[in-house]
């Protein structure tokens, strides 16, 4: 039986950028097309980080197809695991070309805009009420929403 608790959290983006790589393109290494769209924020407050603001960075990969996400035994998706390092949160997530251009394009279009910010909000599972450093866990969530400012 899973023990795993069901944790979230969310952070604002504060900066992002989008990578083509014609070497990577032409290669196909690892079926990556070579297109990287990357998300960075500051996680704030979280009990779960000791109540530490922790940088974090998550980096989308555009892969060829569907990617074969795994799923818990109550069948969410696993859709990738997220690392705790000392100073930072970070993960590469695989997905297809059609999420790959729906996050860019929402990117390039709400990213700019003064008054918008864009919202991601991470769910995990965890097994404990803490995360050691140097350990992942498995995302099971990962939303955003553009919010205005009031």
């Amino acid at each position: 039986m899973e023990s795993n608790q069901y944790k979230i959290f969310k952070f604002s983006i504060n900066n992002w950028g989008h990578l083509y790589s014609l070497e990577h393109a032409i290669a196909r290494a690892e079926k990556a097309t070579g297109k990287t769209l990357s998300i960075e924020g500051t996680v704030r407050n979280a009990d779960l980080l000791d109540n530490k603001d922790l940088p974090i960075k998550i980096s989308f990969n555009q892969v060829d197809g569907i990617p074969e996400y795994q799923q818990t035994s109550d069948s969410r998706l696993v859709l990738g695991q997220l690392k705790k390092e000392q100073d930072k949160l970070s993960c590469t997530l695989p997905v297809d070309d059609k999420v790959f251009e729906e996050l860019r394009k929402n990117l390039m279009e709400y990213a700019d805009i003064d008054g918008i910010h864009i919202v991601v909000t991470i769910g995990i599972l965890i097994g404990t009420d803490s995360w050691p450093t140097d350990t992942t866990v498995d995302i099971v969530k990962l939303d955003y929403a553009m919010k205005g400012d009031a």
